[in-house]
């Protein structure tokens, strides 16, 4: 994954599970393990649109997680994984010691863990980079992708984080995907987000 995505996605989740404040901009950057120059550039960048607020004495807050969440979910792209069948993703993973589930499943459990909602899509696999995956059987019932150790490390519980399951399904073509999306938007974004937002300090 580009580091520009990788600071977008932890800036997100940071958001949603209620931060939104950094005392400067290399924090972030730490946090998320990408490059202090980057992080310069695309804050600056979301800064535009108004997603984030600058701090005069140094700084920002999160003022719309949702335009970010855009951002990131207009970069985000499938065109990488690997099609294969459902039961052949499955049986890769006894031979990981690592992996996350995405896609609808993961927006499943964000949203408590009982699938209300529609039938799932075609399932996601993150596994790791040196995963050998030449043996899979073409097919439709899965989308396998390689992920960098840190960012499977970081998703708990062996499920995509939240931002990373919305990017993912607003790039999955079908009806089923979007279904998951909307309820996943409905879920963070119905309340205005001025409403309930920390003020700037």
């Amino acid at each position: 994954m580009k580091e520009t995505d990788v600071l977008l996605r932890t800036a997100v989740d940071l958001a949603l599970a209620g931060r939104r404040s950094w005392s400067s901009v290399a924090d972030l950057a730490h946090e998320a393990g990408v490059g202090e120059k980057l992080a310069y550039k695309v804050t600056a960048r979301v800064a535009e649109i108004g997603a984030i607020t600058r701090h005069r004495g140094g700084g920002f807050s999160i003022t719309d997680p949702e335009r970010l969440l855009m951002v990131l979910s207009s970069r985000r792209t499938l065109s990488s994984a690997r099609r294969t069948e459902l039961q052949a993703a499955q049986a890769l993973l006894p031979e990981l010691d690592v992996y996350a589930v995405g896609g609808t499943r993961a927006a499943v459990h964000h949203l408590g863990g009982t699938n209300t909602i529609a039938a799932h899509a075609p399932a996601i696999l993150y596994v790791p980079e040196n995963t050998d995956l030449a043996g899979l059987p073409e097919g439709g019932g899965a989308l396998v992708l390689v992920a960098d150790a840190r960012s499977l490390q970081s998703w708990a519980e062996g499920y995509t984080s939240p931002a990373q399951t919305y990017a993912d399904l607003f790039a999955q073509p079908g009806w089923q995907a979007s279904e998951f999306r909307r309820v996943l938007w409905r879920e963070w974004f119905a309340v205005d987000d001025w409403a309930h937002a920390d003020p700037a300090t």
